[in-house]
């Protein structure tokens, strides 16, 4: 009898309390994101709604690639050789009465091996994303496929051209107070354009692999085709070039003879438009050439980004 009028009771409470909640500390899953004090329901996200723009892809793709250990040791290491390279070059020409003249522009004689190091660190850009799985993080972030292979582009290219640049600002530096004044002049329009030159063709080059990277989708494979293109190749056409004239036209299109083009852009090392050599086509030619080189690997690269799963 008791328990009857107990139960009785209780549902009675229970219900009152439930109807009494909206002055309680409890709250239903409706009103979890209201602030106390009667405030206006909170937004989660940004302020825009979270949309993803351009800006935040090249952000968060710069976040990306400085935290890498791979791109500073790449960095230092293509920096390191164009360095040592060029300086010991131009300081061996600056000491040879016979070279002495070629001493100033000799800056850039390690340009083609610090351009292979960039190589390397433009396949591990994606490469590596590929290997560790992080594609799928970053498509979850940028549904674009075009826009973050366009932003992972630039990032890449920007810090090449840095590298580049800084390579032959610091090859000056180091060779000059052992040039017995055969050093060049950065005040001097020309000699300066070594600088820029040599940011551009390492931006090409890193590009070029980028693009391969997205083609192959394996570092190997990336880098040793990078490789076979700039430099294994051409030993077999440099020796076909002996016997036949075709050979040696085909060797003035492979990229480490074009980007002479570019990071010599007031040709003071190369003569162009010399017929029956590598150097048979005019400068703008080679350079377009060049710009091929980084285009058509990414472009090549982008289609197969766009159709295949990640």
């Amino acid at each position: 009898m008791s328990t009857t009028t107990l139960s009785e009771t209780t549902g009675p409470a229970i219900s009152t309390d439930s109807a009494a909640a909206p002055g309680s500390r409890e709250q239903s899953p409706a009103t979890t994101h209201t602030r106390s004090g009667g405030d206006s329901p909170r937004h989660v996200g940004n302020a825009d709604g979270g949309q993803q723009t351009f800006g935040r892809a090249v952000r968060a793709e710069w976040i990306k690639v400085r935290s890498l250990r791979s791109t500073w040791i790449t960095s230092i290491i293509a920096i390191g050789i164009t360095v040592l390279l060029g300086a010991g070059i131009a300081i061996g020409y600056a000491s040879s009465p016979e070279f002495a003249d070629r001493a100033a522009d000799a800056i850039i004689s390690g340009n083609q091996f610090g351009q292979i190091v960039v190589a390397v660190l433009g396949a591990l850009v994606i490469t590596g994303e590929y290997s560790s799985g992080q594609i799928r993080s970053s498509l979850a972030a940028v549904p674009h496929r075009g826009r973050l292979l366009v932003a992972k582009a630039l990032v890449v290219g920007v810090l090449s051209f840095l590298i580049g640049s800084v390579s032959t600002l610091l090859t000056w530096a180091v060779s000059a107070p052992f040039m017995d004044g055969h050093a060049g002049s950065l005040a001097d329009p020309e000699y300066l354009g070594f600088v820029w030159g040599t940011g551009l063709s390492f931006t090409g080059i890193a590009l070029m692999a980028l693009g391969l990277g997205f083609l192959l989708r394996s570092t190997a494979g990336a880098i040793t085709l990078a490789m076979t293109l700039m430099f294994v190749i051409d030993l077999p056409i440099s020796l076909m070039a002996m016997k036949w004239d075709w050979a040696a036209r085909l060797q003035g299109f492979e990229p480490l003879q074009t980007a002479v083009a570019v990071y010599d852009p007031f040709h003071h090392m190369v003569t162009w438009g010399v017929a029956d050599s590598i150097y048979f086509m005019q400068q703008w030619q080679a350079a377009l050439v060049f710009g091929a080189w980084a285009i058509v690997p990414l472009a090549l690269g982008w289609l197969v980004f766009a159709r295949r799963d990640a």
